[in-house]
């Protein structure tokens, strides 16, 4: 895949096949996101990549700490409230996502399963979880992480995989941290789900907007 042609058609997935992702592909996808940038090549990152049984044990203890509203305690908190801007873009794309799914605003049973949906990595065969020492500091780190996750779901989209990039994943830490065996000292950022995408999936049909570059850039002298 051409790299123009990757930035532009990537999209989150949220369905997948159940067909595992060979050993040997997931090597080829992180050999090529290894190349992401990085403040003075620190490489801050940290990678832990599940699949097989481990990844059904892990989302059923995840799903039922969500059901059963136990609090999330994430390492990276997400922000609660976002500018207007922000917030309109925020609300389309759940509005638009719902509405290829056929589902309406008032059907809170069927979002609510959409969500923990969402926390089964939406039946994802494999999960990337992101993860960084807790020796550095948070603000920046996070531009550094989010070069390699753009790298990974680029490399896998070119291999014809698909991701999602979830903060739903790292709402329970420790429960990752306890399935993984990661060390405390490690803070759990995202999981990336990854498999092959579902076509039929009407979730999958979606795919939100960009805005158009007189909307966010400042031509200076040029």
């Amino acid at each position: 895949m051409e790299l123009l042609e990757g930035l532009r058609t990537r999209k989150s997935i949220r369905a997948y096949k159940p067909d595992p992702v060979p050993r040997k592909l997931l090597l080829e996808v992180l050999d090529a996101a290894r190349w992401s940038p990085s403040w003075g090549n620190t490489q801050p990152w940290e990678l832990a990549v599940v699949g097989g049984d481990t990844v059904k044990r892990l989302t059923a203890d995840l799903v039922a700490a969500f059901e059963q509203k136990t609090p999330p305690a994430p390492d990276v908190p997400m922000p609660q409230t976002f500018p207007d801007a922000c917030q309109k873009r925020y609300m389309a794309c759940a509005a638009g996502l719902f509405g290829a799914m056929g589902i309406a605003r008032e059907d809170k049973a069927r979002r609510f399963a959409h969500l923990v949906n969402m926390t089964r990595a939406f039946g994802a065969p494999a999960i990337i979880y992101v993860t960084f020492s807790r020796e550095l500091t948070v603000p920046y780190t996070m531009l550094d992480l989010g070069l390699i996750i753009h790298g990974i779901c680029l490399a896998a989209h070119a291999h014809g995989l698909g991701t999602c990039i979830e903060a739903q994943l790292a709402l329970y830490p420790d429960l990752v941290r306890r399935h993984l065996n990661l060390p405390e000292s490690q803070k759990i950022v995202v999981g990336l789900a990854l498999g092959y995408p579902d076509p039929q999936a009407p979730a999958n049909a979606f795919r939100t907007h960009r805005e158009p570059l007189d909307k966010f850039v400042t031509w200076v002298d040029y």
